[in-house]
């Protein structure tokens, strides 16, 4: 009996209880519901540069970089745009360079002869054509094959016999086919290679070899500034991990600093050495008589350039078509196209005329310009212009530690010596996706 009405007295607590628990329970949302949102806010909000170093661990990389005093944002949009476009303009220049490169092994294997000699077997033989139609043969037939037995089930031609030796003999077939047109179209592509190499737009920045090289030279650069934007230039940190944040900023502004008056000094000495040993200026003549030299020749060079775009017009037809780039241009032709354009307003007059042709002359000439007085072809005449992409790229680079210097007064970069090893671009979605999710 006594046990039963002690569980009588205990049910009647745990009764009594229940509505007490509800109520505390029900008034604790609202207040947590409210923290939650002062959390919220108090995260939206920006942190003043100080205070966020005091809270940051000096030594772990916050995903999310600094916001910036209201001031900076201009730069801080500036910033973002340039870098988008230099990306952009590196995809391009990385484009352009393969293409090239891809062009010049094409053209060089389709023209090389496949020519064994008879009376010595053993004598060096050019294989480089036969191997590059090899592979050309074997690619398109193991192509066709490929579509024309394929499965729509990727899965399935793992296991689809049919399949699997009727692409393999396709690429063998393409690979031994190729002794059968060693030589087809040597002719053709000699004939369309040396235009380009030796007649072209192209002669004039040293064939196509010539123009990868300084796509290469300029891909570097854009990535320099690339990689200097994102504070991922190279830079010894050892001083930095000894430094408290609030040190860490007037440090990097020196080094920053020093890096861009290196690179301005670097900029200006490539001038300067181009404008003597490639424009053949003295040493003595003064800053101001060079810029206007360079300026001179540089102006007759774009002159050069733009001829020899419309002569290449007038021989990109011909070459097409097969006739020989050697034969074509006669002198009446020649005449005609000198004639048309203003060579009297950058040349002598007297040296514009030693360039015509006897109009009785019935030789052919190349389709190549010559440089008025001097009698020098214009073979890599453009190397020379085009290596002033190296000081403006200098330049270039210098305006980036200047302009990151300003960011990080602004409060708008995060000075740490960890944040080079990181992707922001990876950090940031990274922060998205998690705020989204809570």
């Amino acid at each position: 009996m006594t046990d039963e009405k002690d569980g009588e007295k205990s049910g009647e607590k745990s009764d009594e209880k229940e509505p007490e628990a509800k109520a505390e329970e029900k008034k604790a949302v609202p207040e947590a519901k409210a923290e939650a949102e002062a959390k919220a806010e108090a995260k939206s909000q920006p942190i003043a540069p100080e205070e966020r170093d005091e809270q940051e661990d000096p030594n772990v990389a916050t995903p999310k970089s600094h916001v910036g005093a209201s001031w900076v944002q201009p730069l801080v949009k500036f910033d973002a745009w340039w870098t988008k476009w230099e990306a952009r303009l590196a995809a391009g220049v990385l484009g352009a360079e393969i293409f090239s490169l891809v062009t010049w092994i094409a053209l060089k294997g389709m023209s090389a002869e496949y020519q064994p000699n008879q009376a010595d077997p053993e004598a060096p033989v050019d294989v480089s054509g036969i191997i590059f139609r090899a592979v050309v043969g074997a690619v398109i037939l193991g192509t066709a094959a490929h579509f024309a037995l394929r499965d729509k089930d990727p899965a399935k031609r793992k296991t689809d016999l049919r399949y699997q030796l009727g692409v393999s003999a396709a690429v063998i077939l393409g690979m031994v086919a190729s002794r059968f047109w060693a030589n087809a179209g040597v002719s053709y592509f000699s004939n369309a290679l040396n235009w380009l190499q030796s007649s072209s737009t192209l002669t004039l920045l040293g064939g196509l070899r010539g123009l990868a090289t300084r796509f290469t030279l300029w891909l570097a650069l854009l990535g320099a500034s690339l990689a200097t934007a994102q504070g991922k230039h190279i830079n010894v940190d050892v001083v930095m991990r000894f430094l408290t944040p609030k040190m860490r900023v007037p440090v990097a502004l020196i080094g920053w600093l020093a890096a861009a008056a290196v690179c301005l000094s670097g900029a200006w000495g490539f001038v300067d050495h181009l404008a003597i040993a490639e424009y053949k200026l003295s040493m003595d003549s003064t800053s101001g008589d060079r810029l206007s030299k360079v300026e001179h020749e540089f102006g007759r060079d774009m002159f050069l350039l733009r001829q020899q775009v419309k002569l290449d017009f007038h021989s990109l037809p011909k070459v097409l078509g097969g006739t020989k780039y050697k034969d074509y241009l006669k002198a009446a032709e020649w005449n005609e196209w000198m004639n048309g354009g203003d060579w009297a307003e950058h040349f002598p007059a007297d040296d514009v005329k030693a360039q015509m042709m006897d109009p009785a002359d019935t030789t052919s000439r190349l389709p190549l310009i010559n440089i008025p007085g001097t009698g020098e072809n214009t073979n890599g005449l453009l190397i020379r212009d085009i290596d002033f992409v190296f000081p403006f790229g200098l330049f270039m680079i210098a305006l980036r530690f200047l302009l990151r210097c300003v960011l990080a007064i602004g409060g708008a970069v995060r000075v740490d010596p960890d944040a080079a090893h990181g992707e922001l671009e990876i950090e940031h979605a990274q922060e998205e996706r998690k705020a989204g999710a809570s």
